[in-house]
């Protein structure tokens, strides 16, 4: 009977296998670690949670424009933030219940009337918490900043779940 593989048998080409399957893993990890950016300890994402936390507080509705948010560390990019605009803003922020339309804030009643001059910004809180294990994939209560502006400028800000 006649092996169509035969190099299997061959004693030679074993280790160059087992150092081939090495450098591939090497490669998978090291590529793993580039895509979701270096290593860092959970102290480096504390001091920036805390450092946005910081900003948050710097942030006066009625002045901030969204220039200002973008200087002040609110990178949309960087902390995958959603942006939501006219229909999208009632829908966010619509309550359930009219005696909780009654109590609202009157900055988010305003953006009831006139939905095309409002835009919200959301920042998850839980991409600063977020690791490289799996483990840390466990599903959690996600904190989250909310910016709404009114023609360009912070009107009404929030923290939920920090």
């Amino acid at each position: 009977m006649n092996n169509p593989v035969r190099w299997r048998d061959s004693h030679h080409i074993k280790p160059l296998l087992l150092v081939a399957c090495v450098i591939m893993l090497m490669a998978a990890i090291t590529a793993m670690i580039f895509a979701r950016g270096a290593l860092t300890d959970d102290d480096a994402h504390v001091v920036s949670l805390r450092l946005l936390k910081d900003a948050y507080d710097k942030v006066e509705p009625g002045r901030t424009s969204r220039s200002e948010l973008m200087a002040l560390g609110f990178d949309r990019i960087r902390f995958k933030a959603r942006s939501l605009s006219g229909l999208g803003v009632q829908e966010y922020f619509m309550p359930r219940t009219s005696t909780a339309f009654d109590r609202m804030d009157p900055a988010l009643k305003a953006c009831f009337d006139a939905s095309s001059r409002c835009s919200v910004l959301i920042f998850p809180l839980d991409v600063l918490r977020s690791g490289f294990m799996a483990a840390d994939a466990a599903p959690r209560e996600q904190g989250r900043m909310i910016f709404l502006l009114r023609n360009g400028r912070v009107v009404y800000k929030a923290l939920n779940g920090a």
